[in-house]
């Protein structure tokens, strides 16, 4: 099937593209171009942008649920994540990396599993690349909204075993290095294509230095959150992470997770190329109200704020195309590096070139939005997955 997208401006991220054509034959982009210059073949079906933004899709590195649907047990995992899937697709994502609720370390290896015998199988909506495992290797006392009984120290013998369950779908996994196993669980990782991310951690600046110097660390997760602050004499991980020179950070930019100034002296230490918008989205994700369970515990958005029962942010409601606009608005950006945090950067680091951007041979992964944010189509490797009624 060839689709010729029109009426639309194209934003690459790299370049802008006023009344712009977007060629799609099959899975991949033909061409690109303006209207003037480009031919439409004849046989191309017409989509109309009425004025819209053609932008890539949306790539989401941090994420556990949306509309209500997250995975619970491996039992389960097949339909919630096809559910999933196709939740998150009406929001521009177009692939992702799923979460898994944390348990012990059998109900883990089991969830891994399940995931890794699932991702193949999705049919429809947004395509799974992988899993981020946030957990259970994190500092108690940065537990964020984690129980503290389901953390603990790493050991080589488990991170083979979660490694194994996977069979080649961990890619991210978050890991404070306040261990003694976590250097040589982290080089493990390293060793079997695992990108690992510092992360719910606290410690003093140099240790923080230190760490991100040694190159086992290539992300930061939820800059900001679960981490030490910054101080004029204690500069703490935040700070060690404002003054690298190499790391990127994923940022939850809902103005709630950090303030929109927080929001703008990171994109000024770190610039637009080593953010990374993420939502870390909980069941919640994409709702203005109503309750739900995580981590066996009962989570309610009272204002447009996920919390615990005891008052603890519980991860956010927050969902990728908004992020992208409000990164635009608290950074004074233009929509071009707006969209490159969350596209081109999270792509980057995945290693991906075939999508993040749009240019001819990429991946047909594109989505129509309006200046509101609103998204109208959601099309995946040239298959429209969602569209608006």
């Amino acid at each position: 099937m060839m689709y010729a997208i029109i009426n639309g401006t194209i934003y690459t991220p790299n370049e802008t593209i006023a009344d712009g054509v977007v060629l799609i034959d099959g899975a991949t982009i033909h061409a690109l171009g303006t209207r003037d210059a480009l031919a439409i073949p004849r046989d191309a079906q017409i989509i109309d942008a009425h004025g819209n933004t053609i932008i890539p899709g949306l790539i989401d590195l941090h994420t556990y649920g949306c509309l209500g649907v997250s995975l619970t047990a491996p039992e389960r995992v097949a339909d919630e994540l096809s559910a999933f899937a196709r939740n998150v697709a009406r929001f521009g994502v177009t692939r992702f990396l799923i979460s898994p609720t944390m348990g012990g370390r059998a109900f883990i290896a089991q969830m891994l599993l399940a995931i890794a015998g699932a991702i193949p199988n999705l049919r429809d909506g947004a395509r799974c690349l992988g899993i981020h495992l946030e957990g259970p290797w994190l500092d108690p006392e940065q537990r964020g909204a984690f129980p503290r009984d389901v953390l603990h120290a790493p050991t080589l013998d488990e991170a083979r075993e979660y490694v194994q369950a996977a069979r080649g779908f961990l890619r991210v996994v978050t890991l404070a290095p306040n261990s003694p196993n976590a250097l040589e669980t982290t080089r493990f990782l390293q060793s079997n294509g695992v990108i690992v991310s510092l992360g719910h951690w606290s410690a003093a600046y140099e240790h923080a230095r230190d760490a991100l110097a040694s190159g086992a660390y290539a992300l930061v997760t939820h800059v900001y959150n679960a981490m030490t602050g910054l101080h004029h004499r204690q500069p703490g991980v935040l700070g060690a992470v404002l003054s690298s020179d190499d790391v990127s950070g994923m940022l939850i930019c809902d103005g709630i997770h950090a303030h929109p100034a927080a929001v703008k002296i990171l994109l000024r230490a770190l610039g637009a190329d080593r953010v990374i918008l993420v939502t870390d989205a909980i069941p919640g994700g994409g709702m203005t109200e109503g309750a739900f369970t995580m981590l066996n515990q009962t989570a309610r958005i009272v204002e447009g704020v996920a919390r615990l029962e005891d008052g603890t942010i519980a991860g956010s409601i927050l969902t990728l195309n908004r992020a992208v606009l409000n990164a635009r608005a608290f950074g004074a950006l233009t929509l071009n590096d707006a969209l490159k945090m969350a596209t081109v950067n999270p792509a980057r680091v995945l290693g991906l070139w075939n999508v993040g951007s749009l240019n001819d041979g990429a991946d047909a992964d594109l989505v129509l939005m309006d200046d509101a944010g609103n998204i109208a189509l959601t099309m995946v490797a040239g298959q429209v997955v969602y569209e608006r009624a």
